[in-house]
């Protein structure tokens, strides 16, 4: 029993404290507690202090006019967090203001009374005088205190009191407020009614409510949906769930009252906990920044004073709006996704039961029900529908509940990360943290225990799983249900009985409160109060009890079970096959069955990435565990903890808990020993997971072991008492129906009262010291966990990571994926040495035995000892760890593959220790990708990077891996980190990327057994290797052939060694680069004195930057070397190179009385550095000559013949003539202007070039109908047209530098002007039916100037487009990086491999030179004309060009043996700078430049010539592609050196002369005579220092030789020798294949370029092969060598046959050469007439026109359509002539009109054709008959529009008549601009034949500037005027053109011209 009211409370207003005291907000506090009953407190309930804050909320104002009474209940929480319930019925009291203060002081009286007037009924008061105000009215409030929540009876207390005192009645009040507080008594929950009177003759009941723990709401709920809505309630619940701060705002007291209780109703079965003020007063808002969550309301007339709080969730009661501030973090988590919407879905059931019909159009009709539902049944029924949603949500908590004490009062914990992985909710935020706040720390104490007494949630929660069965089948159960649970609630607060009852209640009579004469509320005797209470109280306490009915303890069901932690649920994503794969290969690993299990361990560790696989691993390792230890042998070690690592790193979230806790005992139980006494356990490898870092892990965990551990104790108690004989029973063999360990608890509490205290207290003990013991075992996992195996090691050797304990005990912080770490397993901790570890571990440990120990209720002392033994077993512990840590280190963690040597070349050597490592996948798309990654390891051998080793993929380990690519060829070394290895599940931190222009790519993994230095160490080997002190030390020189003593390295001088060296250099380099010559030399030198010519800065112009470094270095060095003395025996020897008998055989010997003869002018390289020894000149040319010559050309590289068709043609090659420099301009300025002072301009070399036009053949013309049937004539080819009736074109060779023309007017002869020379005229006397062909085209750069010559040479110049060496070098980077990608390339992006390839323009170039030489082929062999090839310095595309020209033209070289004298002859003797462009300067090692590929580009095209003429060639593409790997591998000495000039000097080439270089025959002698050994004296060569003994090295085509004797591995058995064709190959990118060299591999074996290596496991048996299977891969296997041809296939049989028949085998050549070839006959005879070869050469001839007409029309910078329009002028002032630049006086001049340009009249004439004002149209040619002028000196490149236009398009514009155009109407028009909108003049030519309108700048122009298809209009109008900038414009006419694409807006002079342009549009259109 309780009393109704604890205290009746009078406050009223206080006048004294009204000036004084005042809150924190300002306002004045006016209330005091006039009188309180009881004044002494009850002993078991204080008086509350501060009420009277409570009873006005919005502060003590006084008012004008008397207000109605107020009633409201506020709620107050004391310090014990018990409510206590404030009724308080307000009402006001006149207040008489007596004038006893001055009237300054009545003024600020009244003042401060209205600023305390904030009720929105409150008159405000004046300032003025108080005559008028008189009377003021106060509040005043009585109150009642209780502990119940009574409101209604509250109200009726209080209104009757204030009845009596408001009627005057004649009852005493000291009566009813004794009553009141002494003599009623009300039952607590589940009692009677109580019917009682307070004594003034009413009649009032009160029905306590059945269950004490069920809120009562009355209809409050009701009210909360109606105000707010649905989902703004249920985004109110789940805040409030998630602990987030609630504000409500009303005007109305008792709905912020009734909301705050529905909204903590709704909570049930939780409790709220936090700050509860459901009515805040106004002086208390600042508590609203209060940081702990909270709900509280305030009247809405205070949301002003609340502006700025950034966490509060704002809910306006009178609104119905909820704000959620942004700022709020974390946001309102809302409930998991099914029971969000099934929630929303019940509740609209209930509030909106005819909605489901709303939309029928015949909705059943209802019977009118009797009862309908009131507000209260409704309010129950959605409280039903949470109370349900709670106990879905926490379906099967209760198995997750973890006992860890009993007696001596059970202690229950809660495995939060269990229920989440049970209940598959680990992704709800809600969830995380509902079980993380205060409520469900309460809702465990209180519900947790198994034995206490139940109430309707939890008879829910047992029975909810068969209620939601039963409605899956019957939906229209749900609505049955949810009214049945709503009536238990609503049976629960008894309204039914109240309602029974008729009470009586005194209530005053309206308009009771505004009478004016009414009495102050009567003073109230304390004493008569005090006996009425003190008699109630004596009476109740004789009265006899109730007797109540209450609940009673029992034991609370159970309800679902969670499936264990580690149960297996079916899942989509494992199979049964999986998961016995998994058994399988545990069982094969404790069965030791190690290569079983290998070979099942990438199907496993795929397997763990799912979760069920993860839980059976666990179990089945734990099924091996027998006693307390486990050792393995190191392989089952190493497969045991890679799993459990597996198993670690894959799991997440809440599953992690699960699977580390599982994995937690068998850490210390599986062991391996590594040497005798030590044995190293399985904890110290599986440390690098952050799951031990977790400390609400260890206590989940430890909470569960105890409770494992409590459990085992109650049932071996349980099993004592019941069999005595079972006493020693093993644990293992209870039965499975065993007691839960809730139901032993409850069964404990049930015999509580019944167990003696002696009893309990021993339990309690047993207890204790579980708890206690499992501390200490914890405690020691936690030290060995937690301390990293290498914690003894130095400290500044390993990296320091901070050591970050997870401390936040939430689960959604903790819950957490793990990470496998990269590093070291020291992750984690602040200073890495013993001591600072140590300390960080035990305080780790510390705190959680302060927190499981003082949870579980272990005693101070035990905890004590804890503390004092963790820095003990700590320190053990590490001082144990040291010697495993050294043993471990000694012991290799895995067994590791053997490592394989790979296999070496003669000579070849390692030369670095092996690193182990793997070789990784990079992003090729080939079928090798799944044999890796490979493990193995990297070797550095003096020649070649090689990686051998197997497959990680157990399936295919078998098989052997090799990747090696030549030191010499790496283009760039880069290093990785953080490589994953998936099939290892294992990170390794670095790597190293190896780039190689032989295309591979070597991408490699360090193990982790390789230490950085040693990788650091191979790094620098690796880049001494490649670029060494000098050539010598490259590995051509390292092995096989002669010693030469005494020939020392090439000097290379030490770049800027000294500072005085350095700033020499670059004062060199300047004053080269200004012009200025350098000052002649006085010591003897190689180069004579013709080289300073060279001295020019513009011979430098053309080449990249590095270029001009390396020229630099040449600059250097040619200063500081003497000439070596020959002998005529040496000249004799020279005259014996291939290259020299080459000429001999093309008939360039003086014998051959041709007109050349070979000279020995270079013998000593004087007249070219670069150049051969002995070259071809002409007859007529003396040897001083041509030495003169040199200064004349680039390098000194003069054009010199290399090769002469039988016709008499001649292929001349050479660089580019010297350009003019700036500085010698400037020097020119000055002086007489006729003088030439022009470098560039020298006789000799008009008479060079004359006596080379000499040696070629006349020309004769050639008849038209020669070429009939041809659609283009050859004349097309010389640019004429038998049309015209004009002479034909002479131009006239250049005597400038590149030969640019003058062409002159056939029918006058002029004087050229500028710098002097005279041009003949040429007689124009010739047929017109016949053609004048060009002797010699010189095939040029753009950028050349023009000059007249002396002569009339019959010459053409061609400027061409060529790949130049930047392209090349682009495009080979950006295909090295296609066919060699790093990493996976993203179709998606557009990044294909196909896509790569075509982006790199690698292709265009090939075409691009394939045009080229097919122009110089056509030339040669059709036109009979010869060529002369001058680009860049002459050494790269010159050389591609001049190779592939021969290659076409000439068969022999198509052979082996004429293949090796055109590269010796090309590309060796002719000064390929070799070494610099593969990068094989030693001076370049610092030096960023970049691989070149022009040497690999020429071989790709010979590969393409192959490719379309497989007959033509002897050799084959292996050939081609050995020669490109073997360029760059610097196997051999071929490819070495720059020029022959740097073979001669390290006495190679010496040495080849004395051996004869394409004798074979003792190629690969010993020794050698001495006189072969010394072949220069020590003193006549230059002052070297004695230098070391080196082997002169193998020429590659030595090589190719002798295994071309010994195996057809280079030859092509289609060859067809003999036959005399020209190729003309198809150029079109469409027609190129891209080469296998780029993209193929053999992975087997390596590169098959190195015969030695590949053939070392011996010729492949075919007689054996035959019959059986065999398994040949793309990529691994070498296909040539597995699966040869039928040639090959027949040979080998034939030697077989030889072999058995015990004869001699003959080599291969001789049996392929001993074959009679049948002789067939010719279907139709072919003759070899002219005709034939130009139907052959059809499509090549269109192509080669293309050439020359670019080249044409980039000569022709003017187009003379154009002409100036003269008038005199008369000149006031000085002016220049601008034709002959002399002065211009007074009025003999004349100025274009257009262009400004002043002329003599003398010089109008010889003046530009073409008006400068115009521009030149793109891709016309002009008339022929023009005249270029010396003036003209800018040289012009075609523009892009010329280039892209086809060579029919020219022929078009060039031949075609203007008699085909039909012109239906033209005129000029305004058109305006598509980009700028700019209106301009252009002539417009309608032609309805073609249907198409063209317009043109002026109407003589024959080009179009624009043409618009007919086709595409859609229609013509007028238009609106516009702006054209123009005077009287009219405005009609304006005329639009629209079509398809754009529309064009035109302007015509009048309207007229407008109409008349649109009708004929019109009627071209229709």
């Amino acid at each position: 029993m309780s009393r109704l009211a604890d205290y009746f409370v009078i406050v009223g207003y206080d006048s004294d404290k009204e000036k004084t005291a005042s809150n924190v907000c300002g306002q004045p506090t006016c209330g005091k507690i006039v009188q309180r009953f009881p004044e002494k407190d009850w002993p078991d309930t204080p008086f509350i202090e501060g009420i009277e804050w409570f009873c006005q909320p919005l502060g003590w104002n006084l008012s004008y006019e008397k207000q109605e009474p107020k009633f409201f209940v506020s709620v107050l929480t004391d310090i014990d967090a018990n409510k206590h319930y404030c009724a308080c019925l307000s009402f006001h009291e006149t207040l008489a203001i007596t004038q006893t203060r001055s009237v300054d002081d009545e003024d600020e009286t009244i003042g401060s009374s209205r600023l305390l007037g904030s009720e929105p009924s409150t008159e405000a008061v004046a300032p003025a005088p108080i005559t008028h105000h008189s009377v003021m009215y106060a509040p005043k409030c009585l109150v009642l205190i209780s502990r119940l929540d009574c409101a209604e009876t509250f109200k009726n207390c209080l209104g009757t009191i204030y009845t009596v005192y408001i009627e005057n009645l004649a009852y005493g009040m000291e009566t009813l407020i004794g009553n009141i507080l002494g003599c009623i008594q009300v039952p607590p929950a589940g009692g009677p009614q109580v019917r009682f009177s307070i004594g003034a003759g009413d009649k009032q009941s009160l029905q306590p409510p059945q269950s004490s723990s069920l809120p009562t709401t009355g209809s409050g709920v009701h009210f909360l949906f109606k105000q707010l809505g649905i989902k703004n309630v249920l985004i109110l619940l789940c805040a409030v769930m998630t602990e987030n701060k609630i504000l409500f705002l009303s005007k109305c007291y008792w709905h912020l009252t009734e909301s705050c209780k529905a909204l903590v109703a709704l909570m049930y079965p939780f409790r709220y906990t936090h700050v509860y003020i459901p009515i805040l007063p106004a002086p208390l808002t600042e508590v609203l920044s209060t940081p702990t969550p909270f709900i509280m309301g305030i009247h809405s007339s205070l949301q002003t004073e609340i502006t700025d709080l950034m966490d509060v969730i704002v809910v306006d009661l009178d609104g119905g709006l909820v704000t959620i501030p942004e700022s709020l973090t974390p946001p309102v988590p809302i409930l998991p996704s099914p029971l969000w919407e099934q929630t929303q879905e019940l509740l609209s059931m209930i509030l909106f039961p005819n909605l489901a019909q709303a939309d029928l159009a015949f909705p059943t009709q209802e019977r009118p029900s009797a009862l309908a539902k009131t507000d209260a049944q409704i309010d129950k029924e959605l409280r039903a529908i949470f109370m349900r949603l709670f106990a879905q949500m926490f379906q099967g908590y209760r198995s997750c509940l973890t006992i860890i004490r009993i007696h001596p009062k059970p202690v229950i914990t809660f495995h939060k990360a269990g229920f989440l992985g049970a209940r598959d909710l680990i992704e709800s935020e809600f969830l995380f943290r509902v079980l993380d706040s205060m409520f469900f720390t309460t809702f465990v104490n209180e519900r947790g225990p198994p034995w206490r007494a139940s109430d309707a949630w939890d008879e829910l929660y047992s029975s909810m799983n068969e209620l939601l069965k039963t409605e899956a089948q019957n939906r229209n159960l749900i609505l049955t249900h949810i009214q049945e649970l709503g009536r238990i609630l609503h049976e629960n607060e008894g309204t039914l009985a109240h309602t029974s009852y008729a009470q009586k209640v005194l209530r005053p009579p309206e308009g009771a409160f505004q009478r004016i004469h009414q009495p102050a509320f009567p003073r109230i005797s304390s004493e008569k109060v005090e006996l009425i209470i003190q008699d109630g109280i004596r009476k109740n306490g004789v009265s006899q009890r109730f007797h109540l009915t209450r609940n009673q303890h029992r034991i609370i069901p159970m309800g679902p079970r969670l499936p264990e932690a580690l149960d297996v649920r079916p899942n989509v994503h494992n199979s049964v096959r999986r998961l016995e794969v998994l058994r399988t290969c545990v069982s094969y690993i404790f069965e030791n069955r190690i290569a079983d299990a290998r070979k099942l361990l990438p199907a496993v560790l795929r397997t763990l990435t799912h979760r069920d696989a993860r839980l059976i691993l666990c179990r089945e390792l734990f099924g091996y565990v027998h006693g307390n230890k486990a050792v393995l042998d190191h392989q089952q070690f190493e497969l045991v903890v890679r799993f459990m690592n597996k198993a670690l790193q894959k799991s997440s979230g809440v599953d992690e808990y699960t699977v580390a806790a599982a994995l937690l005992p068998m850490s210390t139980i599986f062991c391996r020993k590594l040497s005798s006494g030590v044995v190293q356990f399985a904890y110290t490898e599986i440390q690098d997971h952050g799951i031990w870092k977790n400390l609400q892990f260890w206590e989940s965990t430890f909470y569960q072991d105890v409770q494992g551990q409590i459990k085992a104790l109650y049932l071996l108690h349980r099993r004592q008492n019941e069999h005595q004989k079972e006493a020693n029973c093993v644990l293992d063999e209870v039965p499975l129906e065993e007691p839960s360990a809730l139901e032993i608890t409850a069964e404990q509490l049930r015999k509580s009262p019944t167990i003696e205290e002696e009893k309990k207290s021993e339990l309690a003990k047993s207890e204790e010291s579980t708890l206690y013991s499992q501390a200490i075992h914890f405690a020691n996992r936690m030290v060995s966990l937690l301390i990293p195996l290498d914690v003894n090691v130095d400290a500044a050797s390993k990296p320091k990571p901070a050591f970050r304990l997870e401390e936040n005990q939430s689960v959604s912080n903790s819950i957490m994926g793990s990470h496998s770490l990269s590093e070291h397993s020291d992750e984690g901790f602040e200073e890495n040495d013993a001591l600072e570890i140590s300390n960080t571990v035990a305080k780790t440990i510390s705190r959680f035995i302060d927190c499981v120990c003082t949870e579980g209720g272990v005693t101070s002392e035990h905890i004590r000892n804890l503390h004092d033994m963790v820095p003990g077993v700590v320190h053990m512990h590490i001082e144990s760890l040291e010697s495993v840590y050294l043993e471990a280190k000694r012991h290799p963690h895995v067994q590791k593959p053997k490592i394989q040597t790979p296999c070496l070349l003669p000579s070849e050597n390692i030369v670095a220790e092996h690193l182990r490592c793997f070789l990784m996948p990079d992003g090729r798309e080939d079928d090798t990708q799944c044999l890796l990654p490979a493990e193995g390891a990297l070797f550095l051998t003096n020649y070649r990077v090689v990686f051998k080793g197997s497959p990680c993929d157990s399936l295919s380990c078998e098989q052997v891996i090799v990747r090696s690519f030549p030191i010499a060829s790496l283009l760039k070394e880069k290093k990785i980190s953080v490589l994953y290895l998936s099939h290892l599940d294992q990170t390794l931190p670095e790597g190293l990327q190896l780039r190689s222009s032989s295309f591979q790519l070597l991408k490699v993994a360090f193990d982790a057994e390789v230490t950085p230095e040693q990788i650091e160490n191979f790094r620098k080997i690796l880049s001494k290797a490649r670029h060494p002190f000098d050539e010598f030390e490259y590995f051509a020189f390292q092995s096989y052939g002669t010693m030469l003593q005494g020939v020392a390295p090439l000097k290379t001088k030490e770049k800027y060694s000294t500072l005085k060296g350095f700033a020499k250099k670059t004062l060199l380099l300047t004053a080269k680069k200004a012009g200025f010559k350098q000052k002649q030399q006085t010591k003897r030198k190689l180069v004579s004195d013709y080289e300073n010519g060279r001295s020019d800065a513009d011979a430098l112009d053309t080449q990249s930057i590095d270029d001009e470094l390396e020229d630099g270095d040449e600059f250097e060095t040619q200063n500081n070397t003497l000439p070596r003395l020959l002998t005529a025996k040496d000249i004799e020897r020279m005259r014996e190179r291939s290259y020299v008998l080459d000429w001999k055989r093309l008939g360039f010997d003086a014998e051959s009385q041709r007109g050349f003869r070979i000279s020995n002018v270079n013998t000593s390289y004087a007249t070219c550095r670069s150049y051969p020894a002995i070259i071809v000149a002409p007859a007529q040319c003396s040897d001083a000559a041509i030495s003169h010559l040199g200064r004349c050309f680039k390098g000194q590289r003069i054009p010199l013949p290399t090769w002469r068709h039988s016709n008499g043609a001649l292929l001349i090659r050479g660089a580019q003539p010297n350009s003019k420099s700036v500085i010698g301009m400037l020097k020119n300025t000055t002086g007489n202007t006729n003088a030439h002072h022009d470098v560039t301009h020298y006789p000799e070399q008009d008479k060079y070039f004359l006596a080379l036009i000499n040696t070629m053949p006349k020309l004769t013309p050639l008849a038209l109908n020669q070429y009939s049937g041809m659609n283009l004539s050859m004349g097309s080819l010389l640019g004429h047209s038998s049309a015209d009736e004009r002479p034909p074109l002479t131009p006239e060779l250049s005597r400038k530098h590149k030969n640019n023309l003058d062409i002159t007017d056939g029918g006058k002869s002029r004087q050229g002007g500028g710098k002097g020379g005279t041009m003949k005229g040429n007689p124009g006397n010739s047929s017109a039916n016949a053609f004048r062909k060009m002797r010699l085209y010189a095939l040029g750069e753009k950028s050349q100037a023009k000059s007249n010559m002396n002569v009339d040479f019959c010459a053409d110049f061609i400027p061409v487009d060529y790949p130049d060496i930047r392209q090349s070098r682009l495009a080979f980077k950006k295909l090295i990086r296609a066919c060699m990608p790093s990493h996976n390339t993203n179709e998606t992006d557009g990044q294909s491999f196909a896509k790569m390839v075509e982006q790199s323009d690698w292709l265009q170039q090939i075409s691009s030179l394939m045009q080229l030489s097919g122009a110089v082929v056509d030339l040669i062999d059709l036109q009979e004309s010869s060529v002369m090839l001058s680009l860049e310095d002459g050494s790269d595309v010159t050389t591609q060009l001049s190779s592939i020209a021969q290659l076409c033209l000439d068969p022999y070289y198509r052979s082996l043996e004429g293949f090796r004298v055109l590269v010796e002859k090309e590309w060796l003797a002719f000064g390929h700078r070799f070494a610099h462009r593969s990068n094989l300067k030693p001076s370049h090692a610092n030096t960023n430049i970049a691989f070149a590929p022009t040497f690999l580009q020429f071989l790709d095209v010979v590969h393409q010539l192959q490719l379309q003429f497989p007959m033509a060639f002897e050799f084959n593409d292996f050939y081609l592609r050995f020669l490109a790997y073997h360029s760059v591998s610097c196997r051999f000495r071929t490819f070495l050196f720059d020029c022959e000039f740097e073979r001669s000097d390290s006495g190679i080439a010496a040495m080849e002369d004395k051996r004869g270089s394409l004798n074979a025959n003792n190629m690969f002698g010993g020794g050698g005579s001495d006189d072969e050994c010394n072949v220069y004296p020590m003193d006549m060569r230059a002052p070297r220092t004695p230098a070391p003994l080196n082997r002169i090295g193998h020429s590659i085509f030595d090589y190719i030789e002798r295994q071309h004797n010994k195996t057809p591995i280079f030859y092509n058995f289609l060859y067809s020798g003999g036959k005399d064709i020209v190729l003309r190959p198809q150029n079109s990118v469409a027609a190129l294949d891209l080469w296998r060299y780029y993209t193929n591999e053999e992975l087997a074996q390596g590169p098959p370029y190195d015969l030695e290596v590949t053939t070392v496991d011996d010729e492949v048996d075919l007689s054996e092969l035959k019959g059986k299977r065999m398994v040949i891969s793309s990529g691994y296997d070498n296909l040539e060598k597995y699966n040869p041809n039928a040639y090959v296939c027949l040979l080998n049989e034939v030697r077989q046959a030889e072999t058995e028949r015990g004869h001699l085998p003959q080599k291969w050549l001789q049996v392929w050469n001993n074959l009679e070839v049948p002789k067939l006959e010719p279907i139709v005879s072919h003759n070899s007439s002219l005709g034939d070869i130009y139907v052959q050469a059809h499509q090549h001839k269109r192509s080669t026109l293309d050439i020359i007409m670019k080249g044409r029309l980039a000569g022709y910078q003017d187009k003379y359509f154009h002409p100036h329009r003269f008038e005199k002028h008369p000149y006031t002032t000085p002016t220049n002539c601008n034709h002959c630049t002399k002065m211009l006086w007074g009025p003999v001049g004349y100025r274009c009109m257009d262009c400004g340009n002043s002329y003599h009249e003398k010089c109008t004439e010889l003046s530009m054709k073409n008006c400068t004002k115009y521009k030149a149209i793109d891709g016309t040619v002009g008339p022929p008959n023009v005249n270029m002028s010396q003036g003209d000196t800018a040289s012009i490149a075609s523009s892009a529009a010329t280039t892209a236009r086809t060579s029919s398009h020219h022929f078009y514009n060039q031949f075609s008549s203007n008699v085909a155009e039909n012109r239906t109407h033209e005129g000029h028009l305004y058109k305006r601009g598509a980009l700028l909108k700019g209106w301009k003049q252009r002539w417009f030519v309608l032609d309805s034949i073609k249907h198409q309108l063209r317009y043109y700048d002026t109407s003589e122009d024959t080009a179009p500037k624009g043409i618009i298809e007919l086709a595409e209009v859609q229609s013509v109008s007028a238009a609106q005027p516009a702006q054209i900038g123009a005077k009287g414009v009219d405005d009609k006419g304006f005329f639009d053109l629209k079509t398809s694409k754009r529309t064009y807006n035109f302007y015509a002079v009048n309207a007229n011209l407008a109409q008349e342009w649109i009708e004929k549009l019109q009627a071209c259109l229709q």
